[in-house]
């Protein structure tokens, strides 16, 4: 069973990378051929995350938002979604950190 797995991981890596470089040479989004999140940081005040999931917990010291690469975790004070689409979302605030969680 080990090395079932262990074909499957490396053809998905492969369709990953066969994927990157059809991206780069024929100079399209990234965001929408691989599926990953695009972030836009204006400051420390505004961030705006395109292609997201969902909102996994959403306080005003912290925000966690779910993307297909995992789970956006934005810390600081008086943080608020100000706008949300089912494409994007726009946190503002004192942002004082951003991690990428697995």
């Amino acid at each position: 069973m080990g090395r079932k797995k262990h074909k499957k991981n490396k053809k998905e890596k492969n369709e990953v990378n066969l994927k990157e470089k059809l991206t780069e040479v024929l100079e399209l989004p990234k965001e929408i051929v691989l599926n990953v999140p695009k972030l836009t940081i204006m400051g420390n005040t505004d961030i705006m995350i395109e292609n997201y999931k969902g909102i996994v917990e959403y306080e005003e010291n912290r925000v966690r938002i779910n993307t297909a690469i995992g789970i956006i975790k934005i810390t600081g004070s008086k943080l608020t979604i100000r706008e949300i689409t089912s494409e994007d979302i726009m946190v503002i605030g004192d942002i004082i950190s951003l991690e990428f969680l697995r």
